[in-house]
């Protein structure tokens, strides 16, 4: 969540307080947007309608966010968030594997790994539940395959998705990759529900 003005990386508190709490299994999360007017339609263009011809404009744009460019250098693996099967049939395109692809640049040469990790097909889409659901639904979705253990193992994995709504799905994942021993696990998503 965003913390209130006069905080952060030059006002003094990083974090907030639910975080300090109970820290959740991303050490950073940067986001670009607010998913809301007029990017949501921008978005939903790329995402949903298949425009990917707006992968470069909205790399940019993400990468415009302080810390965005230290992160990608930082990685030892570039993970996009996960798409199932059944969905890739559905949308003809992996929408995070061509943003992150589109970030990509001379300080991310090898690190995109986009088969780490697999996801299951979940029953409902992610977009229609309140977040206990989502939470409940993601368990077990993700598992990291036996071969990509030595990739996982670790390694500071930064995850790159186009949307957050709760942050179930990266929490899912984020917690999926822990388990599998990755040393860190942050992400930059496009744009955060606000």
């Amino acid at each position: 969540m965003p913390l209130p003005a006069g905080h952060g990386a030059s006002g003094g508190q990083q974090v907030c307080g639910a975080c300090l709490v109970k820290p959740p299994p991303l050490t950073h999360c940067l986001a670009a947007l607010d998913y809301a007017y007029p990017w949501h339609t921008v978005i939903g263009d790329f995402k949903f309608r298949g425009d990917t011809g707006l992968a470069r404009s909205l790399a940019a744009l993400l990468l415009e966010q302080h810390g965005a460019r230290e992160q990608l250098e930082q990685c030892d693996l570039l993970l996009p968030m996960p798409l199932s099967a059944q969905r890739l049939r559905e949308r003809g395109f992996h929408q995070a594997l061509v943003l992150a692809r589109a970030l990509s640049g001379p300080s991310t040469r090898g690190k995109l790994r986009h088969q780490a990790v697999q996801r299951a097909h979940t029953a409902q889409a992610q977009h229609d539940l309140p977040r206990a659901l989502r939470l409940r639904q993601l368990r077990g979705v993700f598992a990291v395959p036996p071969a990509q253990l030595p990739h996982v193992r670790g390694r500071k994995i930064l995850l790159i998705d186009d949307v957050m709504t709760t942050g179930a799905s990266l929490h899912a994942l984020a917690t999926c990759l822990r388990r599998a021993g990755a040393a860190e696990v942050s992400a930059l998503v496009l744009a955060r529900t606000p």
